[in-house]
């Protein structure tokens, strides 16, 4: 089994030295590349391309595990990465993994080998695709850095980089069906905020304070009404307003204290618990309560999202 290395971010400048600081258990983090010699070989059933595929990142083998949707029976891996981490989704279906030591790897709907490879820079984490234009939006550890966000136009070529000077850190992204863009992190305090850059926006809005007990917001997601907001190690997901920023629902995910980056098809939230031999779970959106089902044979899932099959 492979298992990752872990290496706190290096500080962006003194005054966040609390927030990357190795006294601080909750520092995001930033993952060493696997020798190549380490890596496995992609694989894929023919029957997957006709399937709703399910994705899952997971950090302990560095791999994307591969599964139809909802029945849950594996059926493929995506291996190949430095270190792997979010993944999203784009309408037709192509699946984009975010690789920290490397480019942003798009694989075609039950693909193995990689479509194209999108360049980054400093420590990509969590994606998202515009629904209205197609623009990927790739989140980053490194914010103060490298930029706030970068967006790729079309999910293609070089980014243009939205920086704000109050982040540190970006975790996880996602769009509204208008093309508001809705991005979690830290600033440079450490405490937890959710961004909004405005469709054909320049620069960001003031941000949104997230509740300041829950200091690692995870997957963000538009369920149709509300920003989607999870926290890892409280086990909840809050609905936020994305006009006002106030929390509308505080949804508790029973033994889902570390899910990570979740996926909402519908009424079913996917999440996947971020912990050593940690499970994917589906429960019932925006209930919560008990999983409705348990995928489990993972290392340490970390990120989901769902391809449909082509019609």
């Amino acid at each position: 089994m492979n298992k990752r290395l872990f290496v706190l971010l290096t500080c962006a400048a003194a005054s966040s030295f609390a927030a990357c600081s190795d006294t601080n258990p909750s520092a995001p983090e930033v993952l060493q590349q696997l020798p190549a010699s380490t890596r496995q070989t992609s694989w894929m059933s023919r029957e997957a391309t006709s399937e709703n595929l399910l994705y899952v990142s997971d950090i302990g083998t560095n791999e994307v595990d591969v599964y139809p949707y909802p029945s849950g029976q594996l059926v493929g891996k995506l291996s190949g990465f430095g270190s792997v981490a979010g993944l999203c989704v784009d309408k037709a279906g192509d699946v984009f993994v975010v690789d920290e030591a490397g480019p942003v790897q798009v694989f075609a709907h039950g693909g193995t080998s990689p479509i194209r490879k999108l360049t980054t820079s400093g420590a990509p984490y969590g994606c998202a695709v515009d629904p209205t234009t197609g623009n990927l939006a790739v989140t980053n550890l490194s914010s103060y850095l490298y930029g706030t966000i970068a967006i790729y136009p079309k999910a293609n070529g070089n980014p243009k980089e939205y920086a704000d000077s109050i982040v540190d850190s970006t975790f996880f992204c996602g769009y509204d069906t208008h093309g508001n863009l809705f991005v979690d992190g830290w600033n440079r305090s450490a405490d937890p905020i959710l961004l909004k850059l405005a469709k054909n926006g320049k620069q960001f809005g003031t941000p949104y304070n997230l509740n300041a007990n829950d200091k690692n917001p995870t997957g963000v997601q538009w369920d149709g009404k509300y920003v989607a907001v999870g926290n890892r190690g409280s086990g909840v997901v809050y609905r936020i307003d994305g006009s006002t920023g106030k929390t509308a629902q505080t949804i508790t995910l029973k033994n889902g204290t570390n899910v990570e980056q979740f996926w909402l098809d519908g009424s079913t939230l996917i999440g996947p618990n971020f912990q050593v031999s940690g499970a994917v779970a589906y429960w019932h959106y925006p209930a919560g309560g008990t999983a409705t089902k348990t995928l489990t044979s993972f290392s340490e899932p970390f990120g989901t999202t769902l391809s449909p099959a082509k019609k």
